[in-house]
């Protein structure tokens, strides 16, 4: 990797982030690449914040409606739809800046909240305007110490300055896989637990009676701050993206002139000095997309969708040729289904059975009525769990069974596959 990697085209904008942010393979409490700004950097870098209540409000609706900007937690619903069905529901209780980032190999969300705490803040206060909130929370989860002190003292930094913020705190969640999922963080700020839970609307994922609760991932507020402070006129739709290589990670921001080509071959070193095989592209509920068609595609999150792809959370996850993509599959697959809700039989039973039968295969085991055992459970389980997180584990097992179909061959015939790399993407489990 090179010690400058700016990726996004400078141009009459300011940008996300100034260069590449470099983290390690666990955790985020150590950072570099990347200087943090305090207010007064934040705002000569993009501005006073002015007030968005009332028809500067619905101005900034539309504003948002007209860059096409989308939730960036995975998602990737329009931002500007979301507000409107909490404006026709509203006024609202709560608006939440979402950075548990319970993805393993993610990190932008932690490295956004240390570097750049000013700009979600001005995103969040922006948001709790428009939708008439009375109450902000900066969703983090446990263990993420740094970006807790970040965000407090960005706070405190605000109140010292008279910025008049409404009131903002900071709640810690459990470091679980689902503890950033927008109806477990909702059900928790009604008195229950951090778990998902199932609704009939979509569009009203609060409890009949309460008053609604917007949950907004962080980088999207970053961006509501740049088309608050900057203007529809000069926003760029770039992309911020976690590579993970080796013993560490790099968040980039990426412009969509870019291709995953580009940002791998100044991110990721590779353990072998060949080209990855493949890349889990989006998150461990994402897709395996093999290299030779993912390494000329740009980095532009429309152009994916037409190939029927995701940048989901903005993972880029290379694997190296000399690892063994059905083991690393299998391996996230049980990761996956320990860290269900386990409040439905697809969790419960579907995913664990699905997990072990991955398994099976990697260890050469699977027969020919075990592979049917699994194609059945699979079909089975798809769309009927009360959250998505079954279909997620899902879509990147078929994807492995798709793309690494030679190293399926190999395991199924009971013979190994001699990979010399293993454990590839990181698991905090391994970590304990």
């Amino acid at each position: 990797m090179t010690a400058e990697l700016h990726l996004v085209h400078r141009a009459a904008f300011a940008p996300l982030l100034d260069g590449a942010a470099v983290v390690p393979t666990h955790g985020t409490e150590v950072l570099n690449g990347v200087a943090a700004h305090g207010l007064a950097a934040h705002r000569e870098a993009f501005g006073d914040r002015p007030s968005f209540a009332g028809d500067r409000g619905a101005a900034l609706v539309d504003g948002i409606d007209r860059v096409t900007l989308t939730g960036r937690g995975g998602g990737h619903f329009p931002t500007a739809a979301k507000w409107r069905s909490i404006l026709a529901a509203g006024p609202a209780q709560t608006v939440v800046a979402n950075g548990a980032e319970g993805e393993p190999g993610c990190a932008k969300d932690a490295v956004l909240l240390q570097t750049r705490p000013h700009l979600v803040l001005d995103g969040l206060v922006a948001a709790m305007e428009v939708v008439g909130a009375v109450d902000g929370v900066v969703w983090i989860h446990a263990g993420a110490d740094a970006t807790a002190r970040s965000v407090a003292s960005a706070i405190a930094e605000r109140a010292r300055a008279g910025a008049g913020d409404p009131p903002i705190r900071v709640v810690v969640a459990p470091a679980r896989y689902l503890s950033g999922e927008a109806t477990g963080i909702i059900r928790t700020l009604e008195g229950g637990p951090t778990l998902p839970r199932f609704v009939h609307d979509p569009a009203h994922p609060w409890s009949e009676g309460r008053r609604p609760v917007l949950v907004q991932n962080v980088e999207t507020l970053a961006r509501v701050g740049q088309v608050a402070l900057g203007g529809a006129e000069s926003y760029r739709a770039t992309s911020l993206l976690t590579v993970v290589s080796g013993t560490h990670r790099v968040v980039v921001e990426a412009d969509p002139s870019m291709t995953f080509g580009d940002v791998v071959a100044h991110a990721w070193t590779s353990p072998d000095g060949l080209e990855p095989q493949a890349v889990l592209l989006g998150g461990y509920g994402g897709s395996w997309v093999a290299w030779q068609r993912l390494a000329s595609m740009s980095i532009d999150p429309g152009a994916l969708r037409s190939q029927g792809l995701s940048i989901g959370a903005g993972l880029v996850g290379p694997l190296p040729s000399s690892a063994c993509g059905i083991e690393e599959s299998a391996r996230l697959t049980r990761y996956l289904a320990d860290q269900s809700a386990r409040q439905c039989g697809p969790c419960v039973f579907g995913l664990a059975g699905v997990a072990e039968l991955a398994s099976d295969l990697t260890a050469g085991t699977l027969g020919r009525s075990g592979r049917k055992r699994l194609d059945r459970f699979m079909d089975e389980i798809a769309g009927r769990g009360a959250c998505r997180h079954p279909d997620g584990a899902l879509r990147m097992l078929a994807s492995a069974l798709d793309v690494f179909s030679h190293d399926v061959h190999r395991h199924r015939r009971g013979r190994s596959c001699a990979a010399p790399t293993h454990s590839v993407l990181p698991l905090p489990l391994e970590t304990s």
